[in-house]
């Protein structure tokens, strides 16, 4: 998936024009709205959508799984149940205080995954951030790091194995990008070759233009200074990153360009990272898991960002979420995680009356066609007079082509702007025009009941 999008993910849409041709039919409701070919009284037919996967023709479709979260993964299990950080009753209440800062915080950080720490202000979110690498030592309770008891290991040795990327970055202001992002290697003792390729690694890995390496961090911009944190919080190859507010100090456009390489560094490092954030959507956005924490430290919810959305908890977690929690569900839930009908496509060798019937049947003015399983075009009924195969008429190209990995809410914004209708194909190496494979069709109530 390329970057710019997840969900807030990588946009899958190609576009190009409609082609003209005459004649018309309402639609029916079967196919309206999200499905629907509205245009102007006697106008020309609207184009399709045709969608696309890397998945191969070959193998057996796959079921559906309406609504489930875009990027979920199997995470390796460890004896303590999979949980990469295990907190057992952790509390944390600071000398003077009214109120515990957290009380009584029970929670699992499955491996491998991204879990999100949001709330209001005095929740605890960074208290318990700062707990897990020992910054702040809890008051009570027990916290375990990759099955270990944090207090069982020195806390300098135990904050060199958790990568760990501060609120407002906190870069060294005296050193040099490159002298920031080997600052844990140096400190274990590697060697300086070992730190300089690692180092080029690194750089690459976030995107950063080797020529700054020997800038200071007065002299970057604010995305360039958020990347040497990740590059620097990364270095020695922890298994687990820790991520206050990372994105604080950017401007919204950075900020999304920013989440959106975490996502895409997350698929190919795999590591445990527990983020803390003030923004829901962001928290929706990057996480696997979403701990919503109420005043107090107190947990009112953790579950994934799709099950907060469809089922919050109580009237805190309801209100937290905002009230457009049905469109934020539109950015975890994709095309091909919701059922499909098969829709107004045809194999290339059917009669004309045949493709008619069918035509009558979803109350079109197109015909798709099919070849080989692969999706080639549409045509219009107009241009079927006088044929003997369907094949034999000009297919005109697809409007646009979305991938079932596109997210329902970037599949509305292509029929919003377009007017088309959506469909469902395969797309090998986002080469678009040269390897459809058809699987169907969504119709607005299908999309309707894979939100609920």
């Amino acid at each position: 998936m390329s970057e710019a999008a997840r969900p807030g993910r990588a946009r899958n849409t190609t576009r190009a024009r409609p082609e003209a041709s005459s004649g018309t039919r309402r639609n029916s409701r079967t196919v309206s709205s999200v499905c629907s070919s509205a245009r102007p009284s006697g106008g020309p037919p609207a184009a399709p959508v045709a969608c696309a996967t890397t998945e191969d023709p070959g193998a057996p479709r796959a079921p559906s799984v309406a609504g489930a979260a875009v990027h979920r993964r199997e995470a390796p299990l460890r004896p303590n149940g999979g949980a990469a950080i295990r907190l057992a009753h952790v509390r944390k209440h600071y000398p003077g205080a009214a109120q515990a800062a957290v009380g009584d915080l029970s929670l699992d950080v499955p491996e491998g995954e991204v879990v999100v720490l949001v709330g209001p202000s005095g929740c605890g979110k960074t208290t318990v951030l700062k707990m897990v690498n020992r910054l702040v030592e809890p008051t009570a309770g027990e916290i375990h790091v990759l099955g270990e008891d944090v207090r069982s290991v020195a806390a300098p040795v135990l904050r060199r194995r958790i990568g760990y990327v501060i609120q407002q970055i906190g870069l060294f202001p005296h050193r040099t990008v490159e002298a920031n992002v080997a600052t844990v290697p140096r400190l274990l003792g590697w060697d300086r070759r070992r730190i300089r390729d690692r180092v080029a690694e690194l750089v690459e890995l976030v995107g950063l233009d080797p020529a700054l390496l020997q800038r200071y961090p007065s002299e970057l911009s604010g995305g360039q200074q958020q990347r040497v944190g990740v590059a620097r919080a990364l270095a020695a190859d922890p298994p687990i990153l820790l991520m206050d507010e990372p994105y604080s100090a950017v401007d919204p456009i950075v900020r999304a360009r920013l989440q959106d390489e975490l996502l895409a560094l997350q698929r190919r490092l795999h590591k445990t990272i527990v983020l803390v954030t003030h923004d829901v959507d962001e928290a929706i956005k990057l996480g696997d898991r979403v701990a919503i924490l109420n005043v107090g430290g107190v947990l009112a919810q953790y579950a994934p960002p799709a099950e907060l959305l469809r089922a919050p908890a109580d009237d805190f977690v309801a209100a937290f979420l905002g009230s457009e929690r049905g469109l934020k569900l539109l950015s975890l839930v994709t095309g091909g995680q919701v059922a499909s009908i098969d829709g107004p496509v045809v194999d290339g060798d059917v009669t004309p009356g045949e493709a008619a019937a069918v035509m009558r049947r979803f109350g079109v003015d197109w015909v798709g066609v099919r070849a080989g399983g692969r999706l080639v075009g549409w045509v219009a009924d107009r241009d079927l007079d006088g044929r003997r195969r369907v094949a034999d008429a000009p297919a005109q190209p697809f409007n646009a082509a979305l991938r079932p990995d596109t997210t329902l809410r970037e599949a509305l914004d292509v029929l919003i702007n377009s007017r088309t209708r959506l469909v469902l194909a395969n797309e090998r190496l986002d080469l678009v025009d040269d390897d459809h494979r058809y699987l169907g069709m969504l119709t607005v109530d299908q999309i309707a009941e894979g939100l609920r």
